[in-house]
């Protein structure tokens, strides 16, 4: 078996960024069908057709399988993380999961969101770091290209997870400002 997967080994790591990129399509669908809790302000503004597209990613391996790894990393692990909020987003609802965070980013201070995101993000670069670390042979070896991959991932959470943030309290501060407005008084 591992001779068959060796000797298709671009074929297997297609099939695999394929997977992972679908689990991604799929589970952000069922979390955010809207796209209203999308992370990526890009995917968020361009949409479904965009996601879409983004299945084609699955040919790098072709062109390099190194790369291919440094891709499917991250594809994996952002739809493991989109799948663990499935159930709460379906069982309570798109547009009043957004509401709840908005409540609770007024209730709340950006730098104790960022700080979060930021520390997680770090906490996943040292695994990365430490699996770059231990790779006898950099540059040649697989964990080196997967320490990479997890790399990518902790930027990616780091760098979107920061970017969501800001737009979501930015937001709740705008909604939370035209509540304090008063009434506007009409001249009779």
């Amino acid at each position: 078996m591992r001779e068959l997967i060796v000797a298709n080994f671009e074929h297997v790591l297609c099939v695999l960024i394929l997977i992972s990129r679908l689990g991604d399509i799929v589970s952000t669908y069922l979390v955010t069908p809207k796209l209203k809790l999308e992370a990526n302000p890009l995917a968020r503004k361009l949409g479904w057709p965009f996601a879409i597209l983004s299945l084609l990613i699955c040919i790098i391996p072709y062109w390099n399988t190194a790369v291919g790894i440094i891709v499917l990393i991250p594809s994996l692990l952002v739809s493991a993380a989109n799948t663990s909020k499935i159930w709460f987003a379906r069982a309570y609802g798109e547009q009043a999961y957004v509401e709840l965070i908005y409540e609770m980013a007024g209730k709340s201070k950006l730098s104790h969101a960022l700080a979060g995101t930021i520390v997680s993000a770090l906490f996943i670069a040292m695994v990365g770091l430490v699996t770059l670390f231990l790779c006898p042979n950099p540059g040649t070896d697989w964990g080196y290209f997967i320490g990479w991959g997890i790399l990518t991932y902790a930027f990616v959470i780091g760098f979107y997870g920061s970017l969501s943030f800001i737009r979501i309290f930015k937001t709740a501060r705008k909604q939370n400002e035209r509540r304090k407005l008063p009434p506007v008084e009409t001249i009779t």
